[in-house]
């Protein structure tokens, strides 16, 4: 018989049916009770962080429930020392995600850390140097990392619509608008927690995050005061005029600080390093003030010299107008 390509040369010898081999069987189709699910499982940790639970544990058993708020906006940053890491573990336990250490590290305080990461469920894991600077940006982190989230955008408009008159006593916000340079953010932050702040707010574009170099900048500063970033500076402003703020824009043309009388609450505003507020942030402003100077000066103040003189004036008015 001759032979065709592509057949068989005796079709007549082929096996019975139930003597070929069996077809795989089909995969199981996907159950997302039974597999892990990654957005699910940081879903119910934003939920117990908004709770409050104390007993993490008791929030993974009972989960989320409908209807329950949700964290908008969570992001992550590395924080980098045994200082940062310590007060991240402490502070806000609930919202550390992971823990990096060196390999072969060796400090007096590295075995407490493991210990209370991993009674709080943190991972830990072991890294090289490199790996480590790459995660805080070059900063300054001791052989020792953890990546924590925060919400910077969250409560803000909240927090100033729920406050009622005996918390706006004395109340003190400083706004910046597009600052961007990380020193000078560190810089405000600290004097603005020395000088009794509230909170500091920054808008989402055009500024510098809170990264490690502006809480190095800061001192720690920038972990203990919180730090908003809002979507539009000129709209929060009139947010704030509306509960009752008085909003003061640092600018050159202002008034002299010591001849301004400060009114609390209020909105202390630092526009950016080289062009100061954009028109529409300072037509917001109830009244613009200044540092004196010289007249043999160079022109201005740096933004982080500017925002802390102006600050301890305010302090210093309002610590004159409470009773004694």
């Amino acid at each position: 018989m001759k032979k065709k390509f592509g057949r068989r040369p005796d079709r007549n010898n082929r096996p019975e049916r139930t003597e070929r081999p069996q077809h795989p069987p089909k995969a199981k189709p996907f159950n997302k009770d039974r597999h892990f699910d990654k957005k699910r499982h940081h879903d119910k940790l934003r939920h117990e962080r908004l709770r409050g639970e104390a007993n993490r544990g008791a929030a993974r058993a009972e989960g989320p429930t409908e209807g329950e708020p949700t964290a908008p906006n969570l992001e992550t940053r590395w924080l980098g020392g045994f200082e940062a890491v310590a007060k991240a573990l402490t502070k806000t336990p609930y919202d550390c995600r992971e823990l990096w250490i060196e390999h072969e590290l060796v400090h007096p305080n590295i075995g407490a850390l493991i210990k209370q990461a991993k009674d709080l469920d943190v991972q830990i894991r072991y890294m090289s140097r490199p790996e480590l600077d790459r995660a805080v940006k070059g900063g300054k982190h001791g052989g020792i990392a953890i990546r924590a989230s925060f919400d910077p955008a969250a409560t803000f408009s909240e927090w100033v619509q729920g406050l009622d008159a005996e918390r706006k006593k004395g109340l003190v916000v400083v706004v910046l608008d597009q600052i961007q340079d990380p020193h000078n953010l560190g810089a405000i932050t600290r004097s603005a927690l020395q000088l009794h702040a509230r909170c500091v707010v920054i808008p989402e574009r055009r500024s510098a995050p809170v990264t490690q170099a502006v809480i190095q900048a800061s001192a720690g500063a920038a972990l203990k005061i919180p730090v908003h970033r809002v979507v539009n500076i000129a709209q929060t402003l009139d947010l704030c005029k509306k509960h009752g703020f008085w909003v003061y824009g640092a600018d050159a043309s202002g008034r002299d600080a010591w001849d301004v009388v400060v009114n609390t609450p209020c909105v202390l505003v630092i526009g950016s390093e080289g062009y100061g507020m954009r028109p529409l942030v300072r037509a917001s402003c109830d009244e613009l003030m200044r540092v004196p100077q010289s007249e043999h000066g160079v022109g201005s103040l740096n933004a982080s010299c500017a925002a802390t003189a102006l600050l301890y004036e305010i302090a210093r008015q309002n610590r004159k107008a409470k009773p004694a």
